[in-house]
């Protein structure tokens, strides 16, 4: 392993703390409704919609050692108890790799989501979403790249150690969540969503570690995160839109900050742009684009600002995201009608 890439590796441990408190996070957190709130499930107007999101980090100097996927598809399917309620439906897969050590996630899961309308008029929509699937994890043990901090000179240990630590190179559990989400329209031309979501509900064992390793020490510790959109149309033309995202996982917290701007190109085409912040880590640049009200792409580009920076030289992570509602509405068959004129 490289200097830069041991010094790198050792400032990123030593910020986040335990591999525990570690868990995939996206810059465009709103483009990837499912690892953001279960209750996202359906909540679009539209008869399905497939999405995906790729981020690499660090992908200028280390090429595909971080990168994150995921894909989704979702639906409201029915309607529910009430006449204004629905039921959605939805699938996620994300595959997650990490290191020269290819430590892997390979994640799927099924959501189901149930939207109450409330209020005069059906302004306001309370969601309730599950999330519940099966993940694999690998790790490449065998790696040369795969060092444990007793067999790091620079903390006294010897390097090249092959003591047996009783690991596993392969792990699976299930993993659940759970999400509430409330959005409103304010007035005519201003609307708010926040949500609040459970990851990681029955902390399942996901350590690699065999027999004799302490299962309690192996939880996967539960994720919150709470987000909140306000968007507010300015003009016929330019419209606003902040964003916030809190999370908390082991002790570790992220706390991401967004302001988007819209500007209405023509009736058709939308451009989107902004910045953001996340606290005590990184600057994003934002840009993104809508067509009709069926296509959404954006991009996204950290800009670390942390003290990781004298490794990075201000160097982050890229994402690119995007997303498609298919809208299949089976139009009316009107019979013909013969007029008879009047004399």
């Amino acid at each position: 392993m490289k200097l830069k890439q041991l010094l790198l590796f050792w400032a990123i441990f030593t910020t986040l703390g335990t591999l525990q408190a570690q868990d995939v996070h996206f810059s465009l957190f709103n483009m990837s409704p499912f690892t953001l709130n279960p209750a996202l499930t359906g909540a679009f107007e539209g008869t399905a919609r497939i999405g995906g999101i790729y981020r690499d980090q660090w992908s200028s100097f280390l090429p595909n050692q971080f990168t994150t996927n995921s894909f989704n598809i979702d639906a409201p399917i029915i309607r529910g108890f009430r006449k204004n309620d629905w039921v959605g439906i939805g699938m996620m897969t994300l595959g997650d790799q990490a290191g020269t050590a290819r430590l892997k996630n390979n994640v799927n899961m099924l959501n189901l989501s149930y939207h109450l309308a409330l209020g005069q008029g059906y302004k306001t929509m309370l969601t309730l979403g599950l999330q519940g699937g099966r993940v694999n994890r690998s790790i490449n043990l065998m790696s040369d790249g795969l060092q444990f901090e007793d067999e790091l000179d620079l903390v006294g240990g010897t390097p090249g150690s092959s003591q047996d630590r009783n690991f596993g190179e392969r792990k699976e559990y299930f993993d659940f969540g759970a999400g509430l989400m409330l959005r409103t329209e304010l007035n005519r031309l201003t609307n708010l969503e926040v949500g609040l979501a459970f990851f990681h509900i029955t902390q399942p064992n996901y350590a690699f570690g065999g027999a004799g390793f302490d299962r309690d020490a192996g939880k996967r510790p539960m994720r919150i995160a709470a987000h909140a959109t306000y968007n507010q149309s300015l003009t016929d033309k330019w419209s606003i839109a902040p964003t916030l995202l809190f999370q908390t996982t082991a002790g570790s917290t992220e706390t991401l900050l967004q302001g988007w701007g819209g500007y209405q190109i023509n009736p058709d085409f939308k451009l989107n742009f902004g910045a953001g912040y996340r606290f005590a880590d990184a600057g994003q640049v934002l840009l993104g684009m809508d067509y009709q009200s069926v296509l959404r792409v954006a991009l996204g580009y950290d800009v670390n600002v942390s003290s990781l920076n004298e490794v990075t030289n201000f160097r982050g992570g890229f994402e690119i995201a995007a997303w498609y509602i298919l809208k299949m509405y089976k139009k009316p068959d009107v019979k013909p009608t013969i007029i008879c004129p009047k004399f």
